[in-house]
């Protein structure tokens, strides 16, 4: 990671607009990054299917089978609306916070942006899914349950679910970068006031590296995403019920 707290960005002024457009190339780069990969592995897949599978192949149904499998248990007949979605966000975040396990990467998971992105694309999902799915009275009706002066409460609810969906993502992700940051550091620190050689600590230390990089990158990495995408899917199942 850079400097913790500090992201690397590139601002330009619009041209006959009083605006400041301040974008993180990292970032960017990634997200399309991730994008293309996915594309042309579904295309790779889709075109290798055979009746004698291979293993990627096995792999690969066995991961869309079960998230099948759990959009049916949620949405019932309308799994097919929304299972494309839940996919998506998992492999997409998956591959994201996976790439946190390579050293001196910054995934578009720890960028604020990025996650927040995403909550708001589901929120905007669950609420025009919800309303063509109940009709739009039926649809503000719910505010108003179980009690009619607990509208303000039940809508506040609602924008707090994007904050807790984003933010939960980001806090995990970006902590997991910031631990990773501080954790060198601090041991030659203390192998500093101890008065121990930094060449004999250094075979521990990448040791402890290896394992920190493997734990937040890669299984905290896959929680996450599951975690996100499971919320998306119960975020629509409750809106739709």
């Amino acid at each position: 990671m850079n400097d913790i707290g500090q992201i690397e960005t590139i601002s330009f002024n619009i041209p006959g607009l009083d605006f400041t457009l301040t974008i993180n190339p990292t970032t960017l780069i990634f997200t399309w990054g991730i994008i293309i990969s996915l594309i042309v592995f579904s295309i790779f897949i889709k075109t290798r299917i055979k009746l004698i599978p291979s293993r990627i192949q096995i792999a690969t149904e066995t991961l869309v089978g079960y998230f099948i499998h759990i959009c049916k248990e949620a949405l019932g007949e309308d799994w097919k609306k929304f299972f494309p979605l839940v996919m998506t966000l998992f492999l997409f975040i998956l591959i994201s916070n996976w790439l946190g396990a390579i050293p001196n990467v910054d995934p578009p998971t720890s960028d604020l942006n990025t996650c927040l992105g995403f909550g708001l694309l589901v929120f905007f999902i669950v609420h025009i899914s919800a309303v063509m799915h109940k009709g739009l009275i039926n649809y503000i009706k719910d505010y108003f349950k179980p009690f009619f002066f607990l509208f303000p409460i039940n809508v506040i609810g609602e924008v707090g679910k994007v904050v807790s969906h984003s933010f939960r993502l980001f806090g995990n992700i970006f902590g997991g970068g910031i631990i990773l940051a501080l954790a060198v550091p601090i041991v030659f620190k203390i192998a500093g006031i101890l008065s121990i050689p930094k060449w004999f600590l250094a075979p521990g230390v990448m040791g402890l590296m290896i394992v920190l990089q493997g734990f937040f990158g890669l299984f905290v990495g896959l929680v996450q995403a599951f975690v996100f995408s499971m919320l998306a899917l119960t975020y629509i199942a409750v809106a739709r019920d």
